[in-house]
Parts: structure tokens; sequence; C-alpha cells
């Protein structure tokens, strides 16, 4: 009988304790589940600015003047994978001395700046031409 007892005492605060706890753990969760996104160069004012999921995108490579070496235009730009830790798509790059082509995108190495969860990575891989590369991008707009 007091065994019977001890364990529906004991049940009965485990089940008092796991909706604090889910509700909590929730909580934190809406905190850090903001979207991750990429910073862009604005095409008019070079700015640069927070996009989610871009379908145009001027990705700057970090601690570098604003000058066409240190960008990469891309355009018709879709997503397969966007999440917490990566985002991988393709779309068209755009070059001055080669035109449009085909490039894979992908995004890694996410970080918080400025209040942000941004990508600070980005790899690109142009199957046409048959290389590719990698570069930090801007983290802050």
């Amino acid at each position: 009988m007091k065994l019977s007892l001890a364990v529906c005492s004991c049940l009965a605060v485990g089940v008092l304790l796991i909706p604090a706890s889910l509700s909590a753990r929730t909580s934190t969760m809406a905190k850090s589940g903001e979207r991750t996104k990429v910073v862009c160069v604005n095409e008019n004012s070079f700015k640069p600015e927070y996009k989610f999921r871009p379908r145009h995108c001027i990705f700057h490579k970090r601690n570098e003047p604003n000058a066409e070496a240190f960008f990469v235009r891309t355009k018709h730009d879709r997503w397969r994978v966007w999440n917490h830790h990566r985002a991988r798509g393709k779309g068209r790059a755009i070059a001055s001395m080669v035109g449009q082509t085909p490039v894979k995108i992908t995004l890694s190495k996410p970080v918080t700046r400025c209040g942000h969860r941004v990508f600070s990575r980005a790899h690109f891989r142009f199957p046409k031409l048959g290389h590719g590369g990698a570069m930090s991008i801007d983290t802050c707009a």
C-alpha cells in the first residue's frame, strides 16, 4: 500500500514537471528559431540587406571594398535546402567577361551578428566552367 502510494505521488510530480520543462524548451526554441538569412548587396544603393531565400543576390566578400572583383552576382536562384545550418541551391551567375553561366550555391557556417543569424561562408561551383571557389561573405547589413 505504501509502495503504490509512493509510485502514484512520483507519477503525479512527473506529470506536473513535464509540461513546465516542455514550455521552457519551446520558448527558448522560439528565440533561437529565428530564420537564418544571408546578406546581399542591394543592386541600386550598394547597401547590404538581409534576405531569406533570395531569388537574386549580390554576394560580397567580407572586409573588401565594394568593387566588382569582390562580388558574385546571381539571379534565378532556387533553393532546394534552406535550414538552420546550411542552404543549397542553384541559379545563374552573371560575370562581366563570361556572361550568364549556371552556378551551384552552398551557404554555410551560420553566425549571429548584429542581432541576426546569418550565413558567413559561400561556396560557388560553376559546372560548365569546371571550377568553383569559396569565400567569406558579409555578416552585417
